[in-house]
């Protein structure tokens, strides 16, 4: 295997896990062909960490309509992977991934992002962090 271009395309975690799916499916049709075991485990190991990701359940329909639905925030595409791939629920985790952030966004604005990304790319924790959240405020 050779690197034909260095950084081409930046890829979401969706993406990757995509392609590594679709590589499997089709190294179990080919009977006779030998892949590198290194290469089979780094594989396997990708894909069972990102099965516990969120982009283990995202879909393309998801992403294309969060895409679409953040294009007047003015993010660079760094900062649309990173949020596509971490799926940030509060401004601290929003500051941590959009460089010059306090400048470039009103707090309103910051959490009109912070709802796209809850609306748009539901996690599978999403439930039992509310429920989390709403334990601690009982105990206040």
């Amino acid at each position: 295997m050779e690197i034909v271009q260095t950084r081409s395309a930046l890829l979401s975690n969706y993406e990757v896990f995509s392609l590594l799916k679709e590589q499997e499916n089709e190294r179990k049709q080919q009977v006779q062909h030998k892949h590198p075991e290194n290469l089979l485990t780094i594989e396997f190991e990708v894909v069972q960490f990102l099965e516990g990701t969120p982009s283990g359940t995202q879909t393309p329909e998801q992403l294309a309509d969060f895409l679409e639905s953040i294009k007047d925030f003015g993010l660079t595409k760094a900062e649309k992977l990173q949020i596509l791939n971490l799926r940030p629920r509060s401004a601290v985790e929003i500051h941590l991934l959009i460089e010059e952030c306090e400048e470039r966004f009103s707090q309103e604005r910051l959490e009109e992002l912070i709802n796209l990304v809850a609306e748009k790319l539901p996690r599978d924790d999403d439930e039992e962090v509310e429920a989390d959240e709403n334990s601690d405020q009982m105990e206040e």
